[in-house]
């Protein structure tokens, strides 16, 4: 019972603060809605920066005979006429380039490929066979168009790569095939990277990333509490009491473990509200996720108390230990440096925003489970190094 009567009191004497409840409550907020705002055209769902459909001209140059290649023009009708590519590109066939260049120019197309006259007979002769580009002013749709009509010449490279090891009886089958109107399948699995499973708001990163970082910080209030007892003399008083040092200091670690519950309860349910962020559908594994953090954010401020000789050199030893976790496991902006990414892997915020991600992508639960056991696992290495740390310099009055 003691217990719980310094951890309610301990809670109320924290939250009179006016700058705890501004650090913990409101600044995560603003710093959500600031980032998520002004990086949602770098990182978001993807449903923004990828068309509808691409206005694409195919320039049909005239072979060394004087004629159209029909293979090709039937291979190239077969495969923008196929329901996937249909959906992402909008055709007009031209016979000269100068015509596909003015209509790029004045925005009747967005992206134009030259089939060369030669095409045909480098698929014939056993060469690589390729397309080439007319690029546009958008530089999504260029490499949309780059990506989708590469799917075409990779197909016919396949095909000569098999007439090449198999014989010249291929040929005859592939042209056959071809006028038969079944050759060269596109091949193409067309996916919404919008969509769950594949892509997140940036509002969902900031609200992950920046909801692991804040409530770290609680163990910052968990320092501070511990080193005011010990400044002010009042450690003495509860020494005196008939109750040992261990309810006395789990007392205290209780009620900021409760602090930090109340800022994360907070913050998912304020984003969820005013940000739209969506947290995915497993509120069960969030939780757990909010234990493992909040285990990590006591243990840290735990062993800086204990070790640092003053409330100054312990805030700012778990200040720039919480920062440079962030920083590292990608919290400010993800790091694509492969050295970075491995050495984020030893840090709480790694986990709990990998954690938070893959619920939030509804994620295959195997998934969301492993990362959650490997942030217990650092948690379970920052409870044996605070026990030892305890068992060493305890909390008494010096």
């Amino acid at each position: 019972m003691n217990i719980w009567h310094i951890c309610i009191f301990e809670l109320r004497r924290i939250l009179k603060i006016r700058s705890v409840v501004l650090n913990l409550f409101i600044l995560p907020l603003l710093l959500i809605f600031i980032l998520g705002t002004a990086l949602s055209s770098t990182m978001g769902t993807a449903e923004d920066v990828v068309p509808d459909t691409v206005r694409v001209g195919i320039i049909h140059l005239s072979t060394e005979s004087g004629g159209r290649s029909s293979t090709v023009n039937q291979a190239m009708d077969t495969f923008v006429a196929s329901p996937e590519v249909a959906e992402m590109v909008k055709v007009q066939n031209f016979t000269t380039e100068e015509e596909a260049v003015h209509s790029l120019r004045t925005g009747k197309l967005d992206f134009a490929v030259m089939i060369p006259s030669d095409f045909e007979q480098n698929v014939m002769m056993g060469k690589e066979a390729r397309l080439q580009w007319i690029r546009g002013k958008d530089n999504t749709l260029n490499t949309l168009g780059e990506t989708l009509f590469t799917r075409f010449t990779d197909e016919w490279n396949r095909q000569m790569a098999i007439t090449k090891v198999l014989g010249p009886e291929v040929i005859a089958a592939m042209s056959s095939a071809s006028e038969s109107g079944t050759a060269n399948s596109t091949s193409i699995a067309v996916t919404n990277p919008g969509k769950t499973g594949t892509a997140y708001s940036a509002s969902q990163y900031y609200a992950a990333s920046m909801l692991a970082m804040f409530m770290l910080y609680s163990g910052m209030t968990t320092s501070t509490s511990l080193f005011g007892e010990r400044d002010n003399k009042t450690l003495i008083r509860l020494q005196a009491a008939p109750i040992g040092n261990g309810v006395i200091f789990a007392g205290k670690i209780a009620g900021n473990s409760l602090l930090a519950f109340l800022q994360a309860t907070t913050i998912i349910l304020m984003t969820y509200w005013l940000y739209g962020v969506d947290w995915g559908s497993h509120p069960w594994y969030i939780v757990l996720t909010c234990v493992c953090i909040t285990l990590a954010s006591m243990t840290l401020g735990v062993i800086v108390a204990l070790v640092c000789k003053s409330t100054a050199s312990a805030s700012a030893t778990l200040q720039g230990i919480i920062v440079a976790m962030t920083f590292i496991s990608g919290g400010f902006m993800p790091i694509p440096i492969d050295f970075v990414q491995r050495l984020s892997q030893f840090t709480v915020n790694h986990w709990a925003l990998q954690s938070f991600l893959r619920m939030m992508l509804d994620a295959p639960v195997a998934e969301i489970v492993y990362n959650i056991l490997m942030l217990g696992a650092v948690c379970a290495v920052l409870l044996f190094i605070s026990g030892m740390i305890y068992r060493k310099a305890g909390y008494r009055y010096e």
